[in-house]
């Protein structure tokens, strides 16, 4: 089924589609959300299938919404967008990496080093008495991280999906361990992304988002 109010050739921007955001400009773009909040926005679950024929979207873009998603459904979504991708059309797809320093200041870790809670970011940590173990509580308005990218994390996302089959698949900015930050440039490409240098240099110019473009 196709939704009602897209435009004749669109673009997909999962979240809400803001009029400060760069790609409203854009009138291609089309936010899917769980709450429109404008024109520009059709109200969709992205735990649903998309609501575009197989084949047909030139551009695609998450930013910043995979890590409100429950980690085990996120290869099912990057199995949609492959399937609706047109040969040659493109995904970009950034998240927070948990390697950057400035969201590990944030972040509650257990005694594994595992991370277990963004503490800015809707969720809190409780020590569970009866099972000797601490437990994360997450915000169930849809603003926690329930999961917290590392480039291991997404490369292991993305060869559990169709999405590997990509012609092209190029990361561009991500921590590769907690030494080693990549950030090579990239073309804009109508995929504005604003948490990355030189935009935001809260980092000192290093990363701070997980940024990868596929091209089907």
């Amino acid at each position: 089924m196709v939704a009602d109010g897209l435009p004749e050739d669109p673009y997909l921007y999962f979240g809400n589609l803001g009029k400060t955001e760069p790609q409203y400009k854009i009138p291609n773009f089309v936010g899917l959300c769980l709450v429109p909040r404008s024109e520009r926005e059709i109200k969709h679950d992205l735990n649903d299938p998309l609501p575009v024929p197989d084949n047909s979207i030139k551009k695609i873009q998450a930013q910043d919404v995979m890590e409100h998603i429950p980690k085990d459904r996120v290869p099912s979504l990057l199995d949609e967008v492959y399937r609706v991708l047109v040969p040659g059309g493109i995904f970009r797809l950034s998240v927070p990496d948990y390697r950057s320093p400035l969201l590990k200041a944030r972040t509650v870790f257990d005694h594994k080093g595992n991370v277990l809670a963004d503490l800015m970011m809707g969720a809190k940590v409780e020590y569970d008495t009866k099972n000797a173990a601490y437990k994360t509580v997450f915000m169930t308005d849809g603003s926690a991280h329930l999961w917290f990218p590392t480039y291991e994390h997404v490369l292991d996302l993305i060869l559990r999906s169709e999405i590997r089959k990509s012609s092209k698949i190029t990361f561009h900015h991500y921590w590769l361990d907690d030494e080693t930050s990549v950030t090579n440039s990239f073309p804009e490409n109508e995929m504005f992304v604003f948490r990355c240098p030189p935009r935001d240099l809260r980092a000192g110019g290093k990363a701070i988002s997980i940024i990868v473009d596929f091209i089907k």
